[in-house]
């Protein structure tokens, strides 16, 4: 069937709006990940990218097993690997979990009563850190990461003369399931219940008898766990190296900040409105090309925070005066 309509070609833009939705779901899991911290300690954590990175960098390793010129294989030959790939995500996700916890007890914890920008900088502290270490441990060139979701040519449903990747489904199935757990665990856990009480006040929390820096070392690891999936998906669309996240990083910032830094449902929306403007508004704007994708994103948040501060589903501060 023929979708064009007064010269427009409507089956072109359905497929750039599936090719978006995939980014969009990629964006959305980090936005969610930024959104755990922030919700719990109101720090935004400029290290989530790279916390990231490296579980990917798990993963490949695990995934490879001793090959030659594969720092850690000998480690990972000794657990079993070279891995099928749902168990080297998997055991990859669990390590994230783990250096999350132990990066907020170690180093965010004895910190805490330190101000806010003191924080920020210790989590760049901790990019940077990381940045170097991948680049010293496996190399600054990319490498290529096996694809986790079916990607041969064949491998898509069409849908009105566009071509809808089983990648891009796949990628919304993982991030509904995370949504779905995350949910759960914040609803039905005996953790989940205290970090949502640190959340709103962690001083009358404290009264109450919550331990507060367990819980918020909870937090980390369930980021941490959210944006080692969120690398993990996109690690072979970009090429796994030690900068893989950083670009989508400042994606999953605007994303959180339009939907709410504070509001998980946020974070999905806003991971859809920064995909869909990155990938149309260039396409169809000529004056903006692919060049200047993040500038439809930054006059999206813009636009949005005019009009609400806190974001589109962000909670807002009331100030006694």
């Amino acid at each position: 069937m023929d979708f064009a309509f007064v010269g427009f070609d409507w089956s072109l833009l359905l497929q750039r709006i599936f090719d978006a939705l995939f980014n969009s779901a990629i964006y959305s899991s980090l936005a969610l990940a930024l959104v755990i911290i922030f919700r719990s300690t109101g720090l935004l954590n400029f290290a989530q990218g790279e916390m990231a990175t490296f579980s990917a960098y798990v993963a490949f390793v695990l995934l490879a097993g001793a090959a030659p010129g594969v720092t850690g294989g000998g480690l990972a030959s000794w657990i079993g690997a070279p891995l099928v790939t749902p168990l080297a995500i998997g055991g990859a996700v669990v390590i994230g979990i783990a250096a999350g916890a132990a990066t907020e007890r170690v180093l965010i914890r004895p910190l805490r009563n330190a101000p806010e920008l003191a924080l920020v900088n210790v989590t760049i502290g901790i990019l940077l850190a990381l940045n170097s270490l991948m680049g010293q441990w496996w190399g600054t060139g990319p490498r290529v990461f096996p694809p986790i979701f079916p990607s041969s040519p064949g491998d898509h449903i069409d849908i009105a003369g566009a071509r809808l990747r089983f990648s891009t489904v796949g990628a919304w199935l993982v991030l509904f399931a995370l949504l779905t757990v995350l949910a759960l665990l914040l609803r039905y856990t005996r953790a989940g219940l205290a970090f949502r009480a640190v959340s709103i006040d962690s001083e009358s929390a404290a009264l109450n008898g919550i331990r507060v820096g367990p819980t918020l070392m909870y937090g980390w690891a369930l980021a941490a766990g959210l944006g080692a999936i969120a690398a993990n998906m996109s690690a072979n669309s970009v090429l796994l190296e030690p900068t893989m996240m950083v670009r989508v990083l400042v994606y999953a910032f605007a994303a959180a900040t339009l939907g709410g830094l504070d509001s998980p449902k946020g974070a999905l929306v806003g991971g859809v409105v920064i995909g869909l403007s990155q990938t149309l508004i260039p396409a169809y704007v000529p004056f903006i090309g692919f060049e200047l994708s993040v500038l439809p994103a930054l006059v999206a948040m813009v636009v949005v925070l005019i009009v609400r501060p806190a974001g589109l589903f962000g909670t807002q501060r009331i100030e006694r005066v």
